[in-house]
């Protein structure tokens, strides 16, 4: 009787966790001269970008959702590529530190974001970066709303 449970709930939770793995896709963003390709992406939650051709580029999160961990290394370069999984659903907006001056920028949308969303993350980018790293504010503007 005890192993019957155990199964059921085994199945139960595999058949909970199994469609959000299956779903899971895999995105490249490749980072070229002086921008990366392409500049702005739609992803799902669990879903993994992967940043290539990263031997004279970096890509760190400036922009980040409330609660999201940001990703890469200020004044460091990944060398090769790198992977990341966004961690929240929202707007990431990323720059390539060696290249903002050439507008070598990057947003990565994660699930569905309203009108609303993209003005709440246009306000944030307004307040928190400074200088050129303000480069972001144009791809968040190119951003189209799914919801």
């Amino acid at each position: 009787m005890m192993t019957r449970k155990l199964v059921a709930i085994m199945v139960a939770a595999l058949a909970f966790v199994l469609p959000n793995l299956a779903s899971a896709a895999e995105h490249t963003v490749n980072a070229e001269a002086r921008v990366f390709k392409p500049a702005i992406i739609y992803i799902q939650p669990g879903d993994t970008v992967n940043f290539t051709n990263m031997t004279s580029h970096n890509a760190v999160s400036y922009l980040t959702p409330e609660g999201g961990t940001e990703f890469g290394t200020r004044g460091q370069f990944p060398g090769g590529s790198f992977n990341v999984k966004p961690d929240k659903p929202g707007i990431w907006g990323y720059v390539c530190e060696p290249h903002i001056g050439f507008g070598m920028v990057g947003v990565i949308v994660v699930g569905d974001i309203s009108e609303e969303d993209k003005a709440a993350a246009k306000k944030k980018a307004m307040e928190t970066l400074e200088g050129p790293f303000k480069r972001v504010i144009g791809k968040v503007n190119k951003i189209k709303p799914t919801k």
